[in-house]
């Protein structure tokens, strides 16, 4: 017997030993952005998420209905791809607009800020040769499980369909909180209305209605974004822990000179960062489900409100503010 035993582990110490069974693959992302002052941190903090492997960043696609300058918001993705080193990246832009427009001087503010946290970069102007709403659909056909992470207007998205995600993760909207509006919006509006989608109602409609409906719908609204102000005490962590490239970023952008007095006034909030940290890391946001609709026109336009003509999709209702504070602190300095 002992010999049977004995030739029975010899032979299996012979065996090859069977490599590890692969992970799954991680899954694909498009950023779609008007490149404000917190698309520009979320697009640091998802490139520390795209090297950690747990995204594949596939591309960033920039509408010009937003924040973002025509001309110099892909200027500023270009140029933050390149500092953050997302090499291989694909970036497109559209010249399409919505409705409503940004206020010219915020405009002009976040492009000074986002020149000075990217100096030296070569990076242009030229608009991309495949427009963003035509490079969404070829990536969504060449593998429909990619999801989209929207943190400006859904100009894009909404230009892009019928082609659909996965899902589709899109900061806006306010349900059962005041609207934001602010700094030079017109004073014909009520103040319902988040501005992602006041500036482009139309589009936020068609994304959020399902009309030919993109696969999961999920809305980070106000409702769960304005627990994440940026404080000050959160700045000085910041800055005295800012080890990569991603959060030199962000540490210059919060701490510009012309972005400071906002903070101080409780304007600013990590409104991006959250809703893509959401699609990544459950448990972030707590979510519910429902149905929501978008004011078209008039003083209420860009609106949201439970509606049934709404599509099916959840929406946020509250944030952890610390567990966010700690994680977008932690990966920015790629500690997870």
């Amino acid at each position: 017997m002992r010999r049977l035993v004995l030739a029975l582990l010899l032979a299996l110490a012979a065996l090859p030993v069977l490599p590890a069974v692969a992970h799954s693959r991680p899954p694909a992302v498009i950023f779609d952005t008007d490149m404000d002052f917190d698309d520009a941190a979320t697009l640091a903090y998802l490139s520390q998420e795209h090297k950690a492997g747990r995204i594949d960043l596939r591309a960033i696609t920039v509408n010009s209905s937003g924040a973002g300058l025509p001309g110099r918001a892909i200027r500023h993705a270009r140029c933050l791809a390149e500092r953050l080193g997302l090499r291989g990246v694909l970036i497109a832009d559209s010249p399409a607009t919505g409705a409503n427009a940004f206020p010219a001087e915020l405009r002009q503010l976040f492009d000074r800020v986002l020149t000075a946290a990217t100096p030296g970069c070569a990076g242009d102007e030229t608009p991309s040769r495949t427009r963003a709403p035509e490079l969404i659909r070829q990536l969504l056909r060449a593998d429909p499980s990619t999801q989209i992470i929207a943190t400006g207007p859904l100009t894009n998205p909404a230009a892009a369909l019928p082609a659909a995600a996965s899902r589709l993760t899109t900061m806006g909207g306010a349900v059962n909180v005041p609207g934001n509006l602010c700094c030079g919006t017109p004073p014909e509006f009520d103040g319902s209305q988040e501005f992602n989608y006041w500036l482009d109602p139309a589009a936020a409609r068609a994304v959020l209605t399902g009309s030919r409906g993109f696969g999961a719908v999920r809305v980070v609204p106000l409702d769960a974004a304005n627990e994440v102000i940026i404080t000050d005490a959160f700045l000085a962590r910041l800055g005295a822990d800012h080890g990569t490239p991603a959060a030199d970023t962000v540490l210059e952008i919060v701490t510009h000179p012309e972005v400071r007095p906002l903070i101080a006034d409780d304007l600013l909030y990590w409104w991006d960062p959250l809703a893509a940290m959401s699609a990544i890391h459950p448990g972030h946001v707590e979510f519910t489900s429902g149905r929501l609709d978008v004011v078209l026109g008039g003083p209420s336009a860009g609106r949201t409100f439970p509606s049934p003509s709404g599509g099916p999709l959840r929406y946020g209702t509250a944030a952890g503010t610390a567990a966010f504070e700690q994680r977008f602190l932690d990966t920015l300095n790629g500690r997870t």
